[in-house]
């Protein structure tokens, strides 16, 4: 019945691809949950017929990606241990360049065994006080070593599990856990070597509040029984801030810009301003405001705190307005202030569609830390109150324990999924990670986010999807023949890693790199293990990777700072993965 509608079944591999590129554009745009458009495409797929229902649910239980999430709860317990807390203390030095030393040590070989999301979360705030060098030295530094020290293993990334769960899927050997060590270690030391030689000329000296990027939104409303009623703008003493500028006053459905000092306040009356996140402390002082949202005076917020998170790739949030978003009762916080880059928002802040990598500062209640999903839906900027931290002795015997596993495991005795399965119902019976904290803190939007990119994948190899632009990729570069294709299958994945997550990249990469090789009758290995290199190639944007996201608002950056210091990065990375991995794994 499709192939009628399509016409013949020539049109099916056209009609497959169509649909990857508006996967694409849809994940590009940043305005839709990646989730959503991942799990809606996998199930067209399933209902047109493109994939039976026992492949379809093998997708969703693959065992890479159970591998990684049991990876990812693991991590739980060890984000709680002493080691990652003193960490810090080891990192920062009066000389610049030994401190990027001691990064690539420390923060390297962190990420090559842990996620490294959750390596830059419990260091973020340390670097951002460490009171030796300016935020905006360190933090992409930071970033751009966590993502080099995840190309060390099979679990340093989930691009990586991403990739074997591909491979295994496809019919071919897992790969070991050391396979990526080869050229992940050369790419970590010159990286390390290349931030030390040029990251104190190429990174910008941004001292606190003088951010390049435009200011934060913030609006509060003039509370109706208040003691601004009545009072003109001067007289309330709202004019002249320090750190915050009123630009509009919005009355009923009357927008008043700019703001006249003799201009009367009425009850209701919603104040819009712009400029830094600490302005809304001044507001916070004043009597007679209140946050839409949380209709209680701000001076009157008691033990109530601020915090500022940034919007996550996996955040239920993206794309709802904020005012639908119901963060009252939802996380116990409510917005006080927006970002988003220099982009300059206008009318309500109620208004304001969410979108990837916003910065938000909210005033947050006793039981935002208790709150579920915090994780999925934000990257913290301030730190992140940890539950149940583990004392020196837990610490030990976790670590102890967690580097057992991968050990055995990267020796062959035992499969790494039955050995973190082992270390995971330890830590449960040891009450080191609560039953109700697993629950909590569960990815099953990662598993479905994952699953749905396996079935994508899947159907581009089976419909002849892949075949398509694997023949293109072969007569664009048809003169320099299997070289060609290596070196463009590597580019397009680098493209769609700072177009698209990681992760995305890699999904959609795959097909393509494993029908160019079969379509040149060599070897698969070079072609895979370039598309995971490739997938983790993301210096030159704050969007492409979560860590490069997260301390994109702490360091002040703005995108051309990625840029200037991620292109000399990016070439060296690139030009070593070229090099190294045909010369390793031969066609």
């Amino acid at each position: 019945m499709l192939l009628s509608l399509l016409g013949s079944a020539d049109g099916l591999p056209w009609f497959v691809l169509f649909c990857v590129l508006v996967l694409f554009a849809l994940l590009a745009s940043n305005r839709i949950l990646p989730v959503k458009v991942f799990v809606s495409l996998a199930a067209v797929f399933y209902l047109l017929g493109f994939i039976d229902l026992p492949h379809f649910l093998q997708s969703y239980v693959n065992p890479s990606v159970m591998t990684l999430i049991l990876l990812l709860q693991v991590s739980l317990v060890l984000e709680k241990t002493t080691w990652l807390r003193l960490l810090p203390q080891r990192l920062f030095h009066a000389s610049l360049s030994r401190t990027y030393g001691r990064m690539g040590l420390w923060v390297g070989l962190s990420s090559a065994l842990l996620n490294n999301t959750a390596v830059v979360a419990s260091l973020l705030s340390a670097a951002r006080n460490n009171g030796i060098h300016l935020p905006s030295r360190v933090l992409l530094p930071m970033s751009y070593i966590a993502i080099l020290g995840g190309t060390l293993t099979l679990i340093g990334t989930s691009t990586h599990l991403i990739i074997n769960g591909l491979l295994v899927q496809a019919g071919y050997p897992p790969l070991a856990f050391f396979d990526f060590l080869y050229i992940g270690l050369p790419l970590l030391i010159i990286g390390t070597g290349l931030l030390m030689l040029l990251g104190g000329r190429l990174l910008p000296q941004y001292t606190p509040n003088e951010t390049p990027a435009e200011d934060y939104f913030i609006e509060v409303q003039v509370a109706a029984e208040g003691v601004l009623v009545g009072q003109s703008v001067q007289a309330a003493q709202l004019r002249h801030l320090k750190q915050i500028f009123l630009v509009e006053l919005i009355r009923g459905k009357s927008l008043i810009a700019p703001v006249s000092p003799d201009t009367v306040l009425e009850a209701n009356d919603r104040l819009l301003f712009s400029g830094q996140p600490e302005g809304a402390l001044l507001l916070k002082a004043m009597a007679g405001l209140t946050l839409p949202g949380l209709k209680t005076d701000l001076n009157q917020l008691g033990e109530q705190k601020l915090s500022e998170v940034v919007i996550s790739h996996q955040s239920t949030l993206v794309g709802r307005r904020l005012k639908k978003a119901n963060f009252r009762n939802k996380f116990d916080a409510a917005v006080v202030a927006i970002n988003r880059g220099q982009e300059r928002l206008t009318g309500r802040l109620g208004d304001v569609s969410l979108q990837v990598g916003d910065k938000l500062v909210l005033v947050t209640g006793h039981d935002f830390h208790q709150r579920e999903n915090l994780s999925k839906n934000f990257y913290f900027v301030s730190p992140m109150q940890v539950h149940n931290p583990l004392n020196r002795q837990q610490s030990l015997w976790a670590g102890l324990a967690f580097f057992l596993v991968m050990a055995l495991s990267a020796l062959a005795f035992i499969p790494l999924f039955s050995g973190l399965l082992l270390l995971l119902a330890g830590f449960v019976q040891r009450q080191w990670l609560p039953f109700d904290e697993l629950k909590r803190r569960f990815p099953l939007d990662l598993i479905l986010t994952l699953g749905s990119a396996l079935v994508i994948a899947e159907v581009m190899l089976s419909s002849g999807a892949a075949d398509i632009v694997a023949d293109f990729v072969m007569s664009l570069f048809a003169g320099t023949g299997v070289w060609g294709a290596f070196v463009g299958i590597y580019l397009l994945t680098m493209l769609m890693t700072e177009t698209i997550t990681n992760s995305a990249a890699a999904a959609l990469a795959f097909p393509i790199a494993l029908a160019t090789a079969n379509g040149f009758d060599v070897s698969i290995t070079p072609f895979i293990l370039v598309v995971a290199y490739g997938a983790s190639a993301s210096f030159l944007t704050p969007y492409g990777y979560q860590t490069n996201l997260m301390v994109y608002t702490p360091g002040q950056y703005c995108f051309r700072d990625y840029v200037r210091m991620g292109w000399p990065l990016s070439l060296v990375y690139s030009l070593t993965v070229l090099f190294l991995t045909p010369w390793i794994f031969p066609f």
